[in-house]
């Protein structure tokens, strides 16, 4: 059991999980640490909702290659091996014949990387209304 949880921390999936919930919890953790105070200013905390929004449009529009590659640096050092980027996305369980023609950029950007900022962009905003 060991073994196999180690194996499957040393690949570059779980990596890329791990840097980018560590990316959104930087962005969220001020807005977090504000909410759970007793005295806090609704004001203050309205402009967190705002900027915590604001900038995880921002990392999701423009950041996406930065991750990708600290991720494979960080791969790349700890001898993780690290997928071709431009080559097919074979999803596990899944023939080469039904499987749908997308590389692995897409499957990564999309996939994972829009699919959770969106996840947290839904939750602030049903939250949070104006």
């Amino acid at each position: 059991e060991a073994n196999r949880l180690l194996k499957e921390i040393q690949t570059f999936d779980f990596v890329f999980h791990q840097y980018l919930m560590r990316f959104i919890l930087r962005i969220t953790n001020d807005l977090s640490k504000a909410l759970q105070k007793k005295d806090q200013d609704i004001v203050n905390a309205i402009m967190l909702v705002q900027r915590c929004k604001k900038k995880l449009q921002s990392v999701r529009e423009d950041d996406f290659d930065d991750l990708l590659r600290e991720v494979s640096i960080f791969c790349g050092n700890n001898d993780i091996d690290v997928p071709n980027m431009d080559g097919l996305f074979l999803p596990q369980g899944r023939s080469r014949h039904k499987a749908q023609k997308i590389i692995n950029r897409h499957d990564y950007r999309m996939d994972l990387f829009f699919t959770t900022i969106d996840k947290q962009l839904v939750e602030l905003n049903n939250r949070f209304t104006e």
